[in-house]
Formats: C-alpha cells, structure tokens, sequence
C-alpha cells in the first residue's frame, strides 16, 4: 500500500506551484512586446484556452488513480507502441527544468548583481533535485510553504501596483493595446498558453492522493482560477505603470523597481517571481519521474533506471532528469530556445492523450462507471470534442511561426521516438503492469 498522505490543500499547493513559474516571471514581457497593454487579456484567454486543452486529465481523474502519470492511460488505453511514443516524447519536459533555473539565475542577479546566472541555475536544479531524493511528503512540506510565500510576494506586487497605474490603462482604444493587432494577440496567447497547463501535472501525485477521484480535479480546476486572476492582474501592473516601449520584453523587475521600496522590491523577488520558479522546480522532478519509472517497470528502459530509495523515490531517474535539466543550462541555450524547443511537440502529445481519454469509457467501462463527476456520455464527449478542437487549433496556430530548425526538430524527435518504441516492443523486453487502480 502507498503513502496516501496527500489532501485537497498539498495537491493544490502542488498544482499552484507548478503552474505559477515560467509564464508570469519569464514570457509576461515578451507578450507585452507582442501586443502591449493587451498581454492581460492575452493571460486571461491562455488561461481558458488552457484548461480546454487539461479538461481531458481533469475527467481522466475522476475515474481512476494512474500510478505512471498520463503515461499510465495511455499506454493502458491506447496499447504499448503508443504508450512508449507518448512516453518518449514526454522526456523533453524535463528541459524546462533548465528554463525554470535560468529564470532563477536572472532574478538572484537581479537582487545580486555580478551573480553567474548559469552558475545559480545549476545550483537550484541541484538543490531540488536533492529534496525529491528525500521523499513526495517532504517536498509537499515545503511547497507549502513555498506557495504562500508565493502569494504574498505576487500580492505585494499586484496591489501596490494596482495604485499606481497610468491613466487609461484600461482603454482598449489606446494605442498600446493591441500594439501588432490580432496577430499580435494570437501569437501573445500561443507562447503564454504552455505556462497554463501545468496545473494538470498534479495527476502525477495521485498515486499518494487519499482521494484522487475528487481532490486532484478539483485542485486542477482551483489552480485555474488562481492563475486566470492572478496572471491576469500581474500582466495589469507590468504593462500600465510604465509606458510599453519600457517594459517590453523586459522581466518584472523592470516594473518592481520603479514601483516597490526596496524592502518591497527585496519580498516581492523573494516570495514572488523567485518563489514561483522554485514551486515549479519542485515539483517538476516527481511530475517527471512518475512516468518514465512507470515505463521502466513496463521495460520501455534498463531496469536499473527503477532503483528506489527507502522513501519510495527512484533516486536513479531523478538524477538523469537531473543531467538532462542542467545539459542546455550549461550548453548556453537561452530560455526562449528551450521553450521553443518543447512546446509543440508537447501540444502534439496532448492529442494522442486525449484520444485516449475520449476511449476510455470504451475500453475500461468498469472506470467510466466509477467517475465521480456523473456527467452522461454526450456531454463528457462534447467536452472531449471540443478540448481536442482546441488543442488542434493551438497546433495550428504554433505552425505559423515555425523555423526550419524547430521543424527538422519535432519531426525527428517523433522518427525517433516511433522507431525506438516499435524496435523495443518487438524485442520482448516490454511487459506492461497494470498501473492504475478504481477507488
């Protein structure tokens, strides 16, 4: 039997903090370049959008507790071959734990100048990657703890903020708005899209929950509106306290150190943008170990990569992800590369995951007529039609800014990925577990 020790409250202060972190602390600036005063509507539209794109995994919770994260249902659902394809193509996550300890990096030197930002990211990738060695309930501990500094910092900013905002701000006729019209908009709302998401990784720590079928959904759905207001007002105070040309493309340190006192300035680094990089770092590194441990007892990897601790914690996976966080970081790969890197094919995933999601009633009618939200199958397939609709358009909208370097990118990564999958299969070595379980 697991360590069920999670409730409503740790899994919340999970999803928060894996959510909150690369988007209001390292792309508010750039969506600010892309279409101005508008970012925050941009924010607020990511954030709906978002949560279309999750709706599959929030359902997906209400039905059964999945050991190995979205790899779980997908491989149970969909069959081994894709199981190990989505499952491969979920290693790329763990680069944005390079993208999280570079924002870091940016923000101490903000508060220390003449710091190494690559040294610091290397140091905070390390640091966390030591706290998940010791254990899920000791890094839900100090997430807690994290979180509410968190919030504090961010509401240091917001309401100060919200005092001393320009006249008009709130004019959507003002020429700072909209700034390279609705393209502008669109392409602002893309990149803000994959920090909206991130709330739907807490389906990895179902495995502790006490009661996943209801706390996971619903603390997937709280995080929503945690970041739909609190994105919203953020982007508010760092495009209409200065002039836009000011702040754009620029950190929220631009606008916290002409609004703040500097014992302000030093809480809000502090408890806001630093706190919400290290929440994300966290828990990022059981978000993705959770599968590939799952794919190793199936025998997609060596066995030696299964290895756990006395905490449960396969300490060995941990450190892979550790070396493949701080590759790029020490590669010199700035943060808008690593993003760019991951996002699409990530969103490309979302699509197999959620043909999965709309089998399941199919395939496991046991777990269909478990689900604790009692929606009727026309509605739960509407819903699915309809967040796979928007996932598509997502891809659709990300394919009109590709480079032929991210192109040759993702199509190889997918050649790969399939031909790995299928060789390893048909060698024998892959015996798949049941790994998820009814309440």
């Amino acid at each position: 039997m697991e360590n069920r020790t999670l409730g409503f409250r740790e899994l919340l202060s999970l999803s928060v903090g894996q959510v909150i972190g690369a988007g209001v602390v390292t792309l508010v600036g750039q969506a600010i370049g892309l279409t101005g005063r508008s970012a925050a509507l941009s924010f607020a539209f990511a954030v709906l959008l978002g949560v279309s794109i999750i709706l599959p995994y929030i359902l997906l919770c209400t039905m059964i507790r999945v050991k190995g994260g979205n790899y779980s249902f997908v491989a149970t659902i969909l069959g081994e071959k894709w199981g190990g394809m989505y499952g491969m193509a979920f290693t790329l996550n763990c680069f944005t734990l390079g993208m999280f300890g570079l924002g870091l990096g940016s923000y101490i030197k903000a508060l220390c100048p003449g710091t190494n930002e690559q040294m610091i990211a290397v140091a905070g990738i390390t640091i966390f990657w030591l706290a998940n060695i010791v254990g899920v309930s000791f890094i839900a501990k100090i997430q807690n703890v994290m979180s509410t500094c968190l919030i504090i910092g961010l509401a240091i900013f917001i309401v100060v903020g919200l005092f001393n905002l320009r006249p008009g701000v709130m004019d959507v006729t003002s020429p700072e708005f909209f700034t390279n019209g609705i393209d502008g908009f669109f392409n602002a709302t893309l990149i803000l899209v994959f920090s909206c998401t991130g709330q739907s990784f807490v389906v990895a720590f179902s495995k502790e929950a006490k009661n996943p079928r209801r706390d996971v959904p619903y603390a997937i759905l709280a995080a929503s509106g945690v970041i739909f207001v609190v994105y919203a007002l953020i982007a508010i105070v760092a495009a209409g306290v200065l002039p836009v040309d000011q702040v754009a493309g620029k950190p929220l340190t631009e606008v916290a150190q002409h609004l703040l006192s500097r014992p302000l300035y030093y809480a809000f680094i502090i408890g806001g943008p630093i706190m919400a990089l290290a929440t994300t770092m966290n828990s990022s590194y059981t978000v993705f170990s959770r599968p590939f441990h799952q794919m190793t007892r199936d025998g997609w990897f060596p066995g030696i990569f299964a290895k756990t601790n006395k905490n449960d914690v396969p300490y060995v996976l941990l450190t892979v992800i550790y070396i493949i966080a701080i590759v790029p970081v020490l590669a010199g790969y700035d943060i808008k590369t690593i993003t760019s890197n991951s996002v699409l094919l990530s969103r490309i995933s979302d699509i197999v995951a959620i043909i999965a999601v709309i089998r399941l009633p199919k395939v496991l009618p046991e777990a269909w007529d478990n689900r604790y939200f009692k929606i009727s199958k026309t509605v739960y397939y509407a819903l699915m039609t309809f967040s796979l609709c928007v996932t598509l358009f997502i891809i659709v909208l990300s394919l009109r800014t590709l480079t032929l370097p991210l192109i040759i990118f993702t199509v190889s990564a997918i050649v790969v990925f399939f031909i790995y999958a299928t060789l390893r299969q048909k060698s024998g070595k892959v015996k798949m577990e049941k790994s998820y379980e009814l309440q």
